[in-house]
């Protein structure tokens, strides 16, 4: 974009509230998340009035769990054209998106780590040993299939989250968001071999910042790969027509499990 392409932009932007989290985004995208929350809100009250009578009502922000909403920023693609948010930045990265198209299997995800060899499946790999050892499945890390709803995209990806989880859960402190520089094992428990090898190949597509065959800091895998509550992300799809990064930006580069934007879904077995 040219300075003036910037300037017409960041003119245009306004300032709004997503689920208590103050961003910048284009007026488009500020009415989309307040039809969102609108909703949302609505689904929450309903929510509480089918509590058995006794039971605690639990807050609006706990029930949702957004805690962060990054919007504008110059340099980002759809983030630069204000249309674009990510969610929750700490603890939803950009993962690994391991898709079949006819008889190939892509591994797709963030297109700046695509040259760094072996990292896509090295993850992919450890995401099958977690969901056989928490159910005696492999991991389903594809992006959306052809007709395949919102809710049941984030169903596949939140198993695997939680089989990560269950499967560190014995040897790595899960109470960081960020993992920076040696893992955090728990003191006095013998990691073994295989899995300590797994948490360093979940870590390095997981990374802040730049892709790395190194990177120092990263979400921390024995936390989780994504924590969007299935309604936040349902909304935002269903209701406020936006793509999901996770599984909406084809087989190529899906896996941006933080990410919504107002760009077209790029189908299945799309570059």
């Amino acid at each position: 974009m040219t300075p003036a392409d910037i300037a017409a932009v960041e003119a245009s932007l306004v300032s709004t509230r997503f689920l208590g989290c103050a961003t910048r985004v284009a007026p488009q995208l500020a009415a989309v998340l307040t039809r969102v929350e609108t909703a949302l809100h609505d689904e929450w009250t309903r929510a509480q009035l089918a509590l058995p009578g006794g039971a605690p009502v639990q807050a609006f922000a706990a029930w949702h769990g957004i805690t962060g909403c990054g919007g504008y920023r110059q340099h980002g693609g759809w983030h630069a054209k204000g249309v674009a948010i990510d969610l929750n930045y700490q603890t939803n990265g950009y993962a690994v998106c391991r898709s079949t198209v006819g008889a190939h299997v892509i591994h797709g995800g963030e297109a700046a780590g695509a040259g760094l060899a072996g990292v896509r499946r090295a993850f992919a790999a450890a995401c099958d040993r977690a969901c056989m050892a928490y159910d005696g499945q492999p991991a389903d890390l594809s992006a959306r299939k052809r007709g395949e709803s919102t809710g049941s995209a984030w169903d596949r990806w939140h198993r695997v989250s939680e089989a990560v989880r269950a499967y560190f859960a014995p040897y790595y402190l899960a109470a960081d968001a960020l993992d920076v520089g040696e893992a955090d094992a728990i003191p006095g428990v013998a990691v073994p071999p295989q899995v300590a090898a797994d948490y360093q190949a979940l870590r390095v597509p997981l990374v802040v910042g730049a892709p790395s065959m190194r990177p120092r800091t990263t979400r921390n895998p024995a936390r989780c790969l994504m924590e969007l509550p299935r309604a936040v992300v349902v909304a935002l799809c269903d209701v406020g027509g936006c793509r999901w990064g996770g599984v909406d930006f084809g087989t190529a580069e899906s896996g941006d499990l933080m990410h919504f934007d107002l760009a077209a879904r790029i189908p299945s077995g799309a570059a």
